[in-house]
């Protein structure tokens, strides 16, 4: 994905109990060949074209409207804004781990939403990492996400990463329900390969793996107020291998709205 480029690297930061915080600016480019191919990928996260065409069979609808009126999250109904914004942030930190640190993350999340406006339960993004066969060296990756588009909003930006932190704590248990979705799911799409590699990380007792947590706040740039990270707190999570990233964009909120209408138009 071209639009990977756009990441610039800042300096790092720190929580106040000394866990280092990772910083990234998408300083993203009006390029409509980078941002028509991020749409497109985009878009397939919630339908591919054939399974488009197939929705829309007998609808009346086009393309375009069936996915701005039945995939992707409302843009004024609640709780569809914030759900947009939840949908883009974890999809863009999945594409983080796939396209730059090269994990392989499963696209099952939003494909099979029985309600457009609702975040789908679980863990928010799985990336797994193969170091030969059934090697303790094999990784899987857990990260919560937390979003903020909407610069006028009351929360302050260090608060959203400490809820990605807090709720973090949840995917410690969880985690082994969502590896058994991920698998059902790939399955159910014909890709038993991908879903007997989910299965190497079913049981840890007698097959360990490297468990890595992370938590990540996407967030405007006016929402990013590095000298306020030092309020953070990890040390409550509990999980070994917790790392914290914050992603931030000058005009989030209109990146997101831009790059859902480019996906609706197909």
């Amino acid at each position: 994905m071209k639009y990977v480029d756009w990441y610039e690297n800042e300096n790092i930061l720190y929580t106040k109990d000394g866990k280092v915080i990772s910083v990234l600016n998408l300083a993203a480019e009006e390029n409509d060949e980078v941002l028509d191919e991020w749409a497109a990928h985009f878009r397939n996260n919630y339908r591919t074209l054939e399974d488009l065409d197939f929705d829309i069979e007998d609808t009346g609808k086009t393309r375009e409207e069936f996915l701005i009126n039945d995939v992707f999250p409302d843009t004024k109904i609640k709780p569809g804004p914030a759900t947009r914004v939840g949908d883009f942030s974890e999809l863009l930190v999945a594409d983080y781990i796939e396209f730059v640190k090269k994990y392989y993350v499963p696209r099952t999340r939003y494909c099979r939403k029985t309600n457009r406006n609702m975040s789908t339960p679980g863990s928010d993004v799985l990336g797994f990492k193969l170091h030969g066969k059934q090697s303790p060296k094999d990784e899987v990756f857990v990260i919560e996400v937390k979003g903020m588009a909407d610069p006028k909003s009351r929360k302050k930006g260090y608060q959203r990463l400490q809820d990605a932190i807090d709720h973090s704590k949840k995917d410690i248990l969880r985690y082994a329900e969502s590896l058994n979705a991920v698998k059902r799911k790939l399955k159910d799409f014909g890709q038993a390969d991908k879903a007997s590699l989910i299965g190497r990380f079913q049981n840890y007792a007698d097959r360990p793996y490297v468990v890595r947590y992370g938590a990540t706040a996407v967030l405007t740039s006016s929402k990013f107020i590095a000298k306020d990270m030092v309020n953070v707190v990890a040390k409550d999570h509990g999980g070994e291998n917790l790392e914290l990233m914050i992603i931030h964009n000058q005009n989030l909120k209109d990146l997101i709205n831009e790059l859902y209408r480019r996906a609706a138009k197909c």
